[in-house]
Protein backbone atom coordinates (compact mmCIF):
# COMPACT_ATOMS: atom_id res chain seq x y z
CA UNK A 1 0.00 0.00 0.00
CA UNK A 2 1.05 3.23 -0.77
CA UNK A 3 1.55 6.03 2.14
CA UNK A 4 0.41 9.38 1.10
CA UNK A 5 0.51 11.18 4.15
CA UNK A 6 0.82 11.21 8.14
CA UNK A 7 0.57 13.59 10.61
CA UNK A 8 0.15 13.65 14.74
CA UNK A 9 -1.63 15.41 17.68
CA UNK A 10 -0.46 16.00 20.85
CA UNK A 11 -2.61 17.72 23.63
CA UNK A 12 -0.95 21.08 25.25
CA UNK A 13 3.00 21.21 25.69
CA UNK A 14 5.61 18.44 27.33
CA UNK A 15 4.83 18.02 30.99
CA UNK A 16 7.53 17.01 33.49
CA UNK A 17 7.45 14.51 35.98
CA UNK A 18 8.16 17.17 38.58
CA UNK A 19 5.21 19.35 36.87
CA UNK A 20 3.19 16.02 36.49
CA UNK A 21 3.99 15.06 40.33
CA UNK A 22 2.21 18.56 41.32
CA UNK A 23 -0.42 18.31 39.29
CA UNK A 24 -1.55 15.17 41.07
CA UNK A 25 -1.12 16.01 44.56
CA UNK A 26 1.85 14.01 45.00
CA UNK A 27 4.28 14.39 47.89
CA UNK A 28 6.52 12.55 50.60
CA UNK A 29 7.30 8.78 49.72
CA UNK A 30 4.86 8.52 47.17
CA UNK A 31 6.32 11.40 45.18
CA UNK A 32 10.08 9.56 45.51
CA UNK A 33 8.59 6.41 44.61
CA UNK A 34 6.92 8.20 41.35
CA UNK A 35 10.37 9.41 40.32
CA UNK A 36 12.04 6.31 40.80
CA UNK A 37 9.57 4.82 38.49
CA UNK A 38 9.68 7.38 35.79
CA UNK A 39 14.06 7.47 35.46
CA UNK A 40 13.68 3.61 35.60
CA UNK A 41 10.90 3.92 32.77
CA UNK A 42 13.17 6.98 31.21
CA UNK A 43 9.98 8.92 30.65
CA UNK A 44 11.22 12.81 31.35
CA UNK A 45 8.10 14.46 29.85
CA UNK A 46 4.83 13.54 28.32
CA UNK A 47 1.53 14.92 26.95
CA UNK A 48 -1.75 14.71 29.18
CA UNK A 49 -4.66 16.51 28.33
CA UNK A 50 -6.28 15.61 31.72
CA UNK A 51 -7.56 18.70 33.68
CA UNK A 52 -6.49 17.80 37.19
CA UNK A 53 -9.85 19.44 39.32
CA UNK A 54 -10.97 15.95 40.50
CA UNK A 55 -10.31 12.03 41.17
CA UNK A 56 -13.10 11.56 38.46
CA UNK A 57 -11.69 13.61 36.41
CA UNK A 58 -12.64 14.62 32.64
CA UNK A 59 -9.93 16.07 29.93
CA UNK A 60 -9.37 19.61 29.00
CA UNK A 61 -11.31 21.21 26.35
CA UNK A 62 -10.27 20.25 22.98
CA UNK A 63 -8.45 17.12 24.25
CA UNK A 64 -10.89 14.21 24.08
CA UNK A 65 -9.62 11.55 22.62
CA UNK A 66 -11.75 12.12 19.29
CA UNK A 67 -10.51 16.31 18.97
CA UNK A 68 -7.19 14.46 19.19
CA UNK A 69 -7.94 11.98 16.37
CA UNK A 70 -9.54 14.31 14.13
CA UNK A 71 -6.62 17.32 14.43
CA UNK A 72 -3.74 14.10 13.65
CA UNK A 73 -6.76 13.48 10.56
CA UNK A 74 -6.39 16.69 9.66
CA UNK A 75 -2.83 16.83 9.94
CA UNK A 76 -2.72 13.44 7.35
CA UNK A 77 -4.80 14.89 5.22
CA UNK A 78 -2.55 18.10 4.81
CA UNK A 79 0.39 16.03 4.22
CA UNK A 80 -1.40 13.98 1.61
CA UNK A 81 -2.69 16.76 -0.08
CA UNK A 82 -6.53 15.64 0.52
CA UNK A 83 -10.00 16.47 1.79
CA UNK A 84 -11.85 14.33 4.01
CA UNK A 85 -14.39 14.17 1.21
CA UNK A 86 -11.54 12.24 -0.58
CA UNK A 87 -11.19 9.21 1.34
CA UNK A 88 -12.63 6.31 0.86
CA UNK A 89 -12.81 4.38 4.50
CA UNK A 90 -11.82 5.93 7.77
CA UNK A 91 -10.87 3.00 10.07
CA UNK A 92 -10.09 4.17 14.46
CA UNK A 93 -8.11 2.26 16.81
CA UNK A 94 -8.61 3.04 20.75
CA UNK A 95 -8.73 1.42 24.15
CA UNK A 96 -10.04 4.92 25.75
CA UNK A 97 -12.90 5.83 23.78
CA UNK A 98 -14.76 9.14 24.26
CA UNK A 99 -17.85 7.13 25.42
CA UNK A 100 -19.32 3.74 24.85
CA UNK A 101 -21.74 4.30 22.03
CA UNK A 102 -21.65 6.17 19.21
CA UNK A 103 -18.17 4.90 18.41
CA UNK A 104 -14.94 7.25 18.83
CA UNK A 105 -14.50 6.69 15.11
CA UNK A 106 -18.03 8.32 13.99
CA UNK A 107 -17.47 10.88 16.17
CA UNK A 108 -14.09 11.59 14.48
CA UNK A 109 -15.94 11.36 11.16
CA UNK A 110 -18.67 14.22 12.55
CA UNK A 111 -15.51 16.34 13.20
CA UNK A 112 -14.08 15.83 10.17
CA UNK A 113 -17.24 16.40 8.09
CA UNK A 114 -16.78 12.86 6.67
CA UNK A 115 -19.62 10.92 5.80
CA UNK A 116 -17.89 8.05 3.82
CA UNK A 117 -17.80 4.24 5.77
CA UNK A 118 -15.60 4.23 9.04
CA UNK A 119 -15.15 1.30 11.74
CA UNK A 120 -13.98 1.56 15.21
CA UNK A 121 -11.39 -1.38 16.69
CA UNK A 122 -11.47 -1.50 20.48
CA UNK A 123 -8.07 -2.22 20.60
CA UNK A 124 -4.36 -0.45 22.07
CA UNK A 125 -0.71 -0.60 21.09
CA UNK A 126 -1.61 -3.60 18.17
CA UNK A 127 -4.76 -1.50 16.98
CA UNK A 128 -2.72 -0.50 13.85
CA UNK A 129 -1.46 -3.97 12.59
CA UNK A 130 -5.39 -4.79 12.61
CA UNK A 131 -6.20 -1.65 11.28
CA UNK A 132 -3.69 -2.16 8.41
CA UNK A 133 -5.49 -5.88 7.60
CA UNK A 134 -8.44 -4.28 6.79
CA UNK A 135 -6.79 -1.33 4.83
CA UNK A 136 -4.67 -3.97 2.68
CA UNK A 137 -8.11 -5.27 1.72
CA UNK A 138 -9.59 -2.21 0.87
CA UNK A 139 -6.92 -1.01 -1.21
CA UNK A 140 -6.68 -4.06 -3.35
CA UNK A 141 -8.30 -2.79 -6.75
CA UNK A 142 -5.99 -0.38 -7.84
CA UNK A 143 -8.64 2.40 -8.64
CA UNK A 144 -9.75 2.46 -4.52
CA UNK A 145 -9.90 5.53 -3.02
CA UNK A 146 -7.31 6.09 0.07
CA UNK A 147 -8.03 5.04 3.38
CA UNK A 148 -7.36 6.75 6.64
CA UNK A 149 -6.14 4.88 9.74
CA UNK A 150 -6.10 6.43 12.75
CA UNK A 151 -4.75 6.10 16.52
CA UNK A 152 -5.63 7.78 19.86
CA UNK A 153 -5.84 7.46 23.23
CA UNK A 154 -6.57 9.38 26.53
CA UNK A 155 -5.98 7.50 29.07
CA UNK A 156 -4.34 10.03 31.40
CA UNK A 157 -8.51 10.43 33.30
CA UNK A 158 -8.74 6.23 33.47
CA UNK A 159 -6.08 6.81 36.56
CA UNK A 160 -7.22 7.20 40.45
CA UNK A 161 -4.63 9.33 42.19
CA UNK A 162 -6.51 8.86 45.80
CA UNK A 163 -5.51 4.77 45.57
CA UNK A 164 -1.68 5.20 44.86
CA UNK A 165 -1.00 4.09 48.32
CA UNK A 166 -2.92 0.64 47.46
CA UNK A 167 -2.21 -0.29 43.85
CA UNK A 168 1.12 0.53 42.43
CA UNK A 169 -0.14 0.01 39.11
CA UNK A 170 -1.62 3.24 39.06
CA UNK A 171 1.68 5.02 40.04
CA UNK A 172 3.17 3.48 36.92
CA UNK A 173 0.47 4.37 34.68
CA UNK A 174 1.02 7.70 35.99
CA UNK A 175 4.47 8.46 34.91
CA UNK A 176 4.77 6.02 32.25
CA UNK A 177 2.09 7.19 29.68
CA UNK A 178 1.05 10.14 27.58
CA UNK A 179 -2.42 11.66 25.52
CA UNK A 180 -2.19 11.64 21.68
CA UNK A 181 -3.27 10.73 18.44
CA UNK A 182 -1.67 9.60 15.34
CA UNK A 183 -2.84 9.32 11.33
CA UNK A 184 -2.16 7.39 8.20
CA UNK A 185 -3.22 7.54 5.10
CA UNK A 186 -3.03 4.65 2.67
CA UNK A 187 -3.52 3.84 -1.05
CA UNK A 188 -3.17 0.93 -3.53
CA UNK A 189 0.20 0.34 -4.60
CA UNK A 190 1.99 3.05 -7.36
CA UNK A 191 5.52 3.23 -8.48
CA UNK A 192 8.48 5.18 -6.87
CA UNK A 193 5.68 5.58 -3.87
CA UNK A 194 6.79 4.92 -0.35
CA UNK A 195 5.17 1.83 0.88
CA UNK A 196 4.03 -0.40 3.22
CA UNK A 197 5.54 -3.88 1.74
CA UNK A 198 3.85 -6.03 4.64
CA UNK A 199 1.86 -6.36 7.52
CA UNK A 200 0.62 -9.25 10.05
CA UNK A 201 -1.08 -9.57 13.50
CA UNK A 202 -0.58 -12.34 16.13
CA UNK A 203 -1.39 -13.52 19.30
CA UNK A 204 -0.04 -15.54 22.02
CA UNK A 205 -2.54 -15.24 24.97
CA UNK A 206 -4.77 -18.24 24.42
CA UNK A 207 -6.29 -19.56 27.67
CA UNK A 208 -4.29 -16.92 29.70
CA UNK A 209 -5.14 -14.57 32.30
CA UNK A 210 -5.03 -10.79 30.50
CA UNK A 211 -1.80 -8.83 31.36
CA UNK A 212 -3.46 -5.54 30.67
CA UNK A 213 -7.54 -5.00 31.45
CA UNK A 214 -9.87 -2.43 32.22
CA UNK A 215 -12.95 -4.96 34.03
CA UNK A 216 -15.51 -2.15 34.60
CA UNK A 217 -17.47 -0.16 31.80
CA UNK A 218 -18.96 -3.16 29.93
CA UNK A 219 -21.95 -5.41 29.77
CA UNK A 220 -20.57 -7.94 32.42
CA UNK A 221 -19.73 -4.82 34.97
CA UNK A 222 -21.61 -2.31 33.61
CA UNK A 223 -20.93 0.31 37.34
CA UNK A 224 -18.27 0.50 39.35
CA UNK A 225 -19.06 0.02 43.04
CA UNK A 226 -17.58 3.82 44.98
CA UNK A 227 -17.02 6.92 43.85
CA UNK A 228 -13.55 6.42 41.86
CA UNK A 229 -12.95 6.41 37.94
CA UNK A 230 -12.58 3.26 36.07
CA UNK A 231 -8.58 2.09 36.24
CA UNK A 232 -6.31 0.03 34.37
CA UNK A 233 -5.42 -2.97 35.75
CA UNK A 234 -2.02 -4.43 35.09
CA UNK A 235 0.03 -8.12 36.10
CA UNK A 236 3.59 -6.95 35.74
CA UNK A 237 5.07 -9.86 36.45
CA UNK A 238 3.21 -12.23 33.34
CA UNK A 239 4.09 -8.98 31.30
CA UNK A 240 7.89 -8.93 31.79
CA UNK A 241 7.77 -12.75 31.46
CA UNK A 242 6.29 -11.99 28.33
CA UNK A 243 7.66 -9.19 26.36
CA UNK A 244 10.65 -10.45 24.92
CA UNK A 245 8.65 -13.55 23.21
CA UNK A 246 6.17 -10.86 21.52
CA UNK A 247 8.86 -9.04 20.09
CA UNK A 248 10.88 -12.53 19.00
CA UNK A 249 7.51 -13.41 17.21
CA UNK A 250 6.95 -10.12 15.23
CA UNK A 251 10.96 -10.18 14.06
CA UNK A 252 10.48 -13.85 13.18
CA UNK A 253 7.45 -12.78 10.99
CA UNK A 254 9.66 -9.63 9.91
CA UNK A 255 12.20 -11.95 8.46
CA UNK A 256 9.71 -13.98 6.69
CA UNK A 257 8.78 -11.04 4.61
CA UNK A 258 12.40 -10.50 3.57
CA UNK A 259 13.23 -7.71 6.54
CA UNK A 260 15.26 -8.92 9.10
CA UNK A 261 16.31 -7.37 12.24
CA UNK A 262 19.41 -6.87 11.10
CA UNK A 263 18.96 -5.34 7.30
CA UNK A 264 16.73 -2.33 8.34
CA UNK A 265 18.07 1.03 8.53
CA UNK A 266 15.41 1.76 11.57
CA UNK A 267 13.31 -0.49 13.97
CA UNK A 268 10.59 1.25 15.70
CA UNK A 269 9.42 -0.88 18.03
CA UNK A 270 6.16 -0.33 20.76
CA UNK A 271 7.03 2.20 22.70
CA UNK A 272 6.39 1.18 26.09
CA UNK A 273 9.14 3.14 27.91
CA UNK A 274 11.74 5.68 27.18
CA UNK A 275 14.01 2.91 27.28
CA UNK A 276 12.92 0.50 25.07
CA UNK A 277 15.40 1.03 22.36
CA UNK A 278 18.20 -0.03 24.22
CA UNK A 279 16.84 -2.70 25.96
CA UNK A 280 15.82 -4.49 22.68
CA UNK A 281 19.40 -3.27 21.07
CA UNK A 282 21.16 -5.23 23.78
CA UNK A 283 18.50 -8.34 23.72
CA UNK A 284 19.58 -8.62 19.69
CA UNK A 285 23.00 -7.44 19.48
CA UNK A 286 22.11 -4.84 17.22
CA UNK A 287 23.40 -0.88 17.54
CA UNK A 288 20.75 1.07 19.73
CA UNK A 289 21.06 3.88 17.13
CA UNK A 290 18.92 1.25 14.67
CA UNK A 291 16.08 2.27 16.65
CA UNK A 292 13.69 5.54 17.14
CA UNK A 293 11.99 6.12 20.23
CA UNK A 294 10.26 9.21 21.42
CA UNK A 295 8.93 8.11 24.68
CA UNK A 296 11.06 9.23 26.84
CA UNK A 297 9.89 12.77 25.43
CA UNK A 298 5.67 11.78 24.81
CA UNK A 299 5.42 8.27 27.43
CA UNK A 300 3.62 5.39 25.99
CA UNK A 301 0.59 6.72 23.93
CA UNK A 302 -0.80 3.07 23.41
CA UNK A 303 -2.55 2.87 20.30
CA UNK A 304 -1.44 6.00 18.94
CA UNK A 305 1.56 5.32 19.59
CA UNK A 306 3.21 3.06 16.45
CA UNK A 307 1.67 6.11 14.15
CA UNK A 308 3.14 9.02 16.18
CA UNK A 309 6.31 7.54 15.90
CA UNK A 310 6.38 7.01 12.37
CA UNK A 311 4.83 10.41 11.65
CA UNK A 312 7.93 11.90 13.61
CA UNK A 313 10.69 9.76 11.61
CA UNK A 314 8.88 10.53 8.35
CA UNK A 315 9.15 14.06 9.14
CA UNK A 316 12.58 13.75 9.86
CA UNK A 317 13.00 12.59 6.44
CA UNK A 318 14.15 9.40 4.99
CA UNK A 319 16.84 8.62 2.67
CA UNK A 320 16.08 7.08 -0.76
CA UNK A 321 16.08 2.99 -0.56
CA UNK A 322 15.56 2.78 3.34
CA UNK A 323 13.44 0.59 5.43
CA UNK A 324 11.98 0.86 8.49
CA UNK A 325 10.43 -1.81 10.60
CA UNK A 326 7.66 -1.45 13.06
CA UNK A 327 6.99 -4.24 16.04
CA UNK A 328 4.17 -3.81 17.86
CA UNK A 329 3.72 -5.49 21.58
CA UNK A 330 0.51 -5.34 23.49
CA UNK A 331 -0.27 -6.84 27.09
CA UNK A 332 -3.90 -7.06 26.63
CA UNK A 333 -4.06 -10.73 25.23
CA UNK A 334 -0.29 -10.55 24.17
CA UNK A 335 -0.45 -9.70 20.84
CA UNK A 336 1.98 -8.90 18.47
CA UNK A 337 2.02 -7.06 15.47
CA UNK A 338 4.05 -4.83 12.53
CA UNK A 339 5.10 -3.58 8.66
CA UNK A 340 7.46 -2.59 7.17
CA UNK A 341 8.12 0.60 5.77
CA UNK A 342 9.50 1.38 2.13
CA UNK A 343 10.92 4.63 0.87
CA UNK A 344 11.91 3.24 -3.04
Amino acid sequence: MAVLGAGMALPGLPISTETLLDMAGLEGKQRSLAIAVAKRLGVRTRHVGRSWRARADILRQGCSNADLAADAMRAALRDAGFGAGDLGYLIAHTATPAQPLPSNAALVADRLGYSGPHVELRQACTGFANALMIAFGLLKEPDARPVAIVGSETGSVFLDVDALDDAQGQLVNLVQMGDGAGAIILGPAAARQEYIHAAWFGAMGLGRHPGLQMRHGGSDRPALLGAGPLVFEHDFAAIGRSGAALFEAGAAVAEANGAALAHVDHIIPHQASGRIGLQLASYFGLPDSRFFVNADRIGNTGSAAIWIALAELRAQGHARGSRTLVLGAEATKYMHGGFVHVVP
